[in-house]
């Protein structure tokens, strides 16, 4: 801190001097005195001098210094702003090729959920399909039972009828012999 005010500490004692070593002679200060002005010249230039190594070549170092600063500020800001640039034009042309991109995968969404809801209406009308063809065995089979009870039934009243008629029982392989042959004709019948 005392650096820089040295400078201007060593201007004030000089120019307090200079009249003061004027008046000690006993002279008037208005007065010409060419001692006086060769001596004020030669203190002017020391003091310029002096000024010139203690505060003009520390305040010019400062200036050039802030001026190596503020250009390389302006320089990192200029690289700063290219930077940005270029990531700005190729985030811009990579939106872009993911926009172009979008109608492709809304496409490709369609025809999946086409092709799904295909898939789901092919599952559901075999599914169907296979019910159908279930139930349709299951009611044959009922149909079957149902149909060859009605002839067991038949045909063991027939038998009560026929040994009432006849007046006698018939034996157990008779039964079945009889009920076979029916039923052979009855199915005979159907075709």
């Amino acid at each position: 801190m005392l650096r820089i005010w040295r400078p201007f500490l060593l201007t004030a004692l000089a120019a307090l001097l200079t009249p003061a070593i004027a008046l000690a002679e006993g002279g008037d200060l208005m007065e010409p005195r060419y001692d006086l002005g060769i001596w004020t010249i030669i203190i002017f230039l020391v003091l310029l001098g002096v000024l010139w190594w203690a505060a003009w070549k520390p305040m010019l170092e400062g200036l050039r210094k802030r001026e190596d600063s503020i250009v390389g500020s302006l320089e990192e800001a200029k690289r700063t702003r290219e930077e940005m640039e270029q990531l700005r034009t190729r985030f811009k042309a990579e939106m872009d090729a993911e926009y172009a991109k979008i109608p492709k995968l809304m496409d490709d969404a369609r025809k999946d959920a086409q092709q799904m809801a295909e898939e789901i209406r092919t599952k559901a009308a075999a599914e169907i399909q296979a019910d159908r063809q279930r139930l349709r065995h299951e009611l044959d089979v009922a149909k079957d039972q149902a149909l060859h009870e009605l002839w067991t039934s038949a045909a063991q009243l027939a038998t009560l009828i026929s040994a009432k008629a006849i007046g006698r029982s018939l034996s157990e392989d008779d039964h079945r012999r009889l009920i076979d042959e029916a039923l052979q004709e009855i199915q005979e019948s159907r075709s």
